[in-house]
């Protein structure tokens, strides 16, 4: 089943814990995905992401479901492929 969290009224830092913390509570390659405006919001997520979380792994970053958007999906790194 698809799960859905609209984060649009929370501050940016907020939306980015959150985010983190999602992925890194899945098991190890399970895909979260989130969608912004652009590829430079998209960019500096994905920096503040991979700055707190350093196990978090971008998989996909492209353009969006619905024009003008992009989407971004992430995962947490499997240890035992290291």
């Amino acid at each position: 089943m698809t799960e859905f969290a609209d984060l649009a009224n929370m501050p940016e830092d907020h939306r980015i814990e959150i985010i983190g913390n999602e992925v890194m509570r899945r098991p190890a390659g399970k895909l979260i995905g989130f969608v912004v405006e652009d590829y430079a919001k998209a960019r500096r997520y994905c920096d503040e992401l991979k700055a707190r979380f350093p196990e978090l792994l971008v998989d996909y970053s492209g353009r969006g479901p619905v024009r003008g958007t992009w989407l971004v999906r992430l995962k947490r790194a499997d240890p035992k492929s290291n």
